[in-house]
């Protein structure tokens, strides 16, 4: 049953991206969430304060830094600078719309639908101006690179 539902979850990402080639979309479900995930979770919880950590109602986008250096990202009409490199990934918190929409200087503009189940969403940034979007189920634990 577990296959059937990952296969139907490509087919929806692969049948909703193929008007947007400038994305490479990937999916995480929980069965893939590792030891180090849950220690990540659970560092979050304990110590982002209560007021700051992600509502039901939102949904949290880890955007790596190293892929938007001297960029100004834009995501559901909200500016956000990307002026200084700095390790790892910047974390941001949106509502949970049934669209989110995001502008790249660099790497032109990116929307999607957001689907039942998914909290977190990782967005990087090929070296070929392409974008990089994961859809998680669970809070990843990311490396600086």
């Amino acid at each position: 049953m577990k296959k059937i539902l990952f296969l139907v979850n490509m087919l929806f990402i692969c049948n909703y991206c193929l008007g947007q080639s400038n994305i490479n979309f990937y999916y995480q479900d929980k069965t893939q969430a590792t030891e180090t995930d849950s220690i990540g979770y659970k560092f979050y919880k304990e110590n982002i304060p209560k007021g700051l950590q992600k509502k039901k109602n939102e949904v949290l986008l880890f955007l790596n830094n190293s892929a938007f250096i001297d960029d100004v990202i834009t995501i559901n009409n909200k500016n956000y600078n990307f002026n200084q490199y700095s390790c790892g990934y910047r974390e941001i918190k949106v509502s949970k719309k049934k669209q989110i929409v995001i502008i790249s200087k660099k790497k032109g503009k990116m929307k999607f639908n957001l689907r039942k189940g998914i909290d977190n969403i990782i967005i990087s940034g090929d070296f070929d101006n392409k974008w990089s979007v994961t859809f998680s189920e669970y809070f990843p634990v990311l490396e600086c690179i």
